[in-house]
């Protein structure tokens, strides 16, 4: 089944006519390989029951169904209509009859919601964006079995991604993003708190990881322009920053991927594998 999705993902990465989501299909193959590492940990098997919380148009979702296989089921929620639309799309054109995504606020999702228990709930760029973790690592514990997994994948604030040679743009950028996440409501600093509100949600730490993704830096400079596009709106909203800033920034971004670079990474990401009691010990 792996193979056959592989297939499909890059004929849709030459033939597909939509830009925007042939570049988050991108995004999710540049993360694949440190996603399949992060929710091997939970011991997935073929035929497991797992969730994506706030898994936007693509997140883990072809990763996912990769694993459980055509015997396992992906649900992947997401607040935002639209985002539902098109990951829906997606879905039917790679044909992965395994997932299904929803309309839905896992915020507000009650205990065995969704076809719970699952096995497995994966979360990467999700829990950056919560005004109070804890409440939100309760609702996803509420979905899981009793020894069920949290895998979550998010970027610290610091350090901010890299390049060699440096851009200072990329600094700019990632402390706006996060002051324009926290205008809306995010907590600041959650994403470095993350083990103490998996302790406080009754969640048990298992273990602490983290990594840089490194691409070419036309690959990797294009991502953080079109990220910081998508921000634009919040942040002048918020004060934060003139449109013309941002677009500033942004070109700068752009131009840096014709630019003589050797390379360009990611944010850094904190891989927290996570575990709910069992039964036994609740």
């Amino acid at each position: 089944m792996a193979e056959a999705i592989e297939q499909r993902v890059q004929q849709y990465l030459l033939d597909g006519a939509d830009e925007d989501p042939k570049r988050l299909l991108a995004i999710s193959e540049l993360m694949a390989a440190t996603s399949r590492t992060a929710i091997r940990r939970s011991g997935i098997q073929p035929g497991w029951n797992v969730i994506e919380c706030g898994c936007g148009p693509v997140g883990a979702l072809i990763v996912m169904a990769e694993m459980v296989g055509s015997a396992g089921r992906v649900v992947g929620v997401d607040s935002s209509p639209p985002t539902i639309q098109r990951a829906r799309s997606l879905i039917d054109t790679l044909e992965l009859s395994s997932v299904e995504v929803v309309i839905g606020d896992i915020n507000e999702l009650v205990a065995g919601a969704l076809g719970a228990p699952f096995d497995v709930a994966f979360s990467r760029l999700f829990l950056m964006h919560q005004a109070d973790p804890v409440h939100t690592l309760r609702r996803i514990a509420g979905l899981l079995r009793p020894g069920g997994w949290v895998i979550a994948q998010e970027p610290l604030r610091a350090p901010p991604p890299r390049s060699f040679p440096h851009v200072p743009a990329l600094d700019a950028y990632w402390e706006l993003l996060h002051q324009s996440m926290e205008g809306f409501g995010a907590q600041a600093h959650g994403v470095e708190q993350l083990s103490r509100s998996a302790v406080a949600a009754g969640l048990e730490v298992v273990s602490l990881d983290g990594s840089f993704a490194v691409a070419s830096p036309d690959r990797m400079f294009a991502i953080h322009a079109a990220t910081l596009a998508a921000a634009r709106e919040r942040a002048t909203a918020a004060g934060l920053a003139t449109e013309d800033a941002i677009d500033g920034l942004i070109g700068e971004l752009r131009a840096a991927a014709a630019g003589n670079y050797e390379w360009v990474s990611s944010p850094f990401f904190l891989d927290i594998t996570m575990r709910k009691p069992t039964a036994a010990s609740l």
